[in-house]
């Protein structure tokens, strides 16, 4: 049996916030890494693209962010009219 609507708008919802936290902490991570290349002297073509990729980490958040609130918009229109006798409650948590 395929998943239900509400099991998958639930789901992405949980994709999304975890892809958040990998990102956040991917950035934090990185962060770290690119301080470690600048106090080692490291290589400058090393730390150059190091810092590209912190940079884009940085620019993934926001955009991950603006998903994550599309998705909580969608499922809350979406459990204003359902009428499913499936359990709510893990999506109305995730909704808080």
């Amino acid at each position: 049996m395929p998943p239900s609507q509400l099991a998958i708008k639930t789901n992405a919802l949980k994709r999304l916030i975890k892809e958040k936290s990998l990102y956040s902490q991917e950035v934090e991570d990185q962060s770290k890494y690119v301080q470690q290349l600048k106090a080692s002297n490291s290589d400058e073509y090393e730390l150059k693209k190091q810092i590209e990729v912190l940079e884009e980490s940085k620019r993934m958040v926001p955009q991950v962010d603006s998903k994550i609130e599309a998705m909580k918009k969608s499922l809350k229109d979406f459990l204003e009219s359902y009428n499913g006798d499936e359990d709510v409650a893990t999506a109305k948590s995730l909704l808080v």
